[in-house]
């Protein structure tokens, strides 16, 4: 297909297709609005000042989340158990695509990438969050850790996703925001490696990282010049 004969693109989820700060940001102010009149004493900036101190990134455990955050601001009347089963219930809702997501996913189906992703969680948690941004159309395989048992930067879940999509490493770019478990685990694996720029995880090693894009439609114009020999 190109002069490097690059076959498929591999992108992780959170912070690289699905816009994780809007997504949140949406969800808290909204499930504010649900609560606020049985925490009266509570604002809205409040709400999510505390809920953003204890979980910066989305990655602490939300059960633990929730009872820290009752505590803090006195919550009396709601249980930390009613905010978690609104969380459970709603928060798959609450996704966002970035705003080229789509067009640039459609674009590399159309250039005869095969597209995969990779990522950590539940598959079913997955499944809604993939429903919600309306990627599943230009998606060849999902390999999540839920299902392979291995979360990234584990090799086995790369491994996994290449088999699906019937490509070596050699033929395949990764798209990632962490260094770590995106950017580190498929330069060791051989994958091109294309970072989205998230400062807030730090930044990849050097010698692991080939690309650096500040958003989604810059991967096009990655894969043109892969392409023509450019790069």
């Amino acid at each position: 297909m190109c002069s490097c004969d690059i076959q498929a693109i591999i992108f992780d989820l959170e912070d690289t297709l699905v816009d994780r700060e809007k997504s949140r940001m949406k969800f808290l102010e909204e499930q504010f609005e649900r609560f606020h009149e049985l925490m009266v004493t509570v604002q809205r900036r409040d709400f999510e000042k505390v809920y953003l101190t204890l979980n910066p990134y989305g990655l602490e455990d939300i059960e633990w989340v929730y009872q820290e955050l009752v505590k803090k601001l006195n919550i009396e009347r709601i249980s930390w158990k009613t905010f978690y089963n609104d969380y459970k219930m709603h928060h798959y809702r609450y996704h966002f695509p970035f705003h080229d997501t789509l067009f640039v996913l459609e674009k590399l189906r159309n250039m005869g990438y095969k597209l995969g992703v990779v990522t950590n969680g539940k598959s079913e948690d997955i499944t809604h969050v993939m429903n919600a941004i309306g990627i599943y159309p230009y998606i060849h395989y999902v390999s999540t850790s839920d299902e392979v048992g291995v979360r990234k930067p584990d090799p086995v879940i790369f491994e996994d996703i290449m088999k699906h999509l019937g490509v070596t490493a050699k033929n395949a770019i990764y798209v990632g925001d962490c260094p770590l478990n995106d950017i580190a685990a498929a330069h060791a694996m051989g994958m091109i490696t294309v970072w989205m720029a998230n400062s807030v995880l730090g930044t990849p090693e050097e010698d692991e990282l080939d690309y650096t894009i500040e958003s989604l439609s810059d991967l096009i114009e990655v894969c043109t010049k892969i392409e023509r020999g450019d790069a």
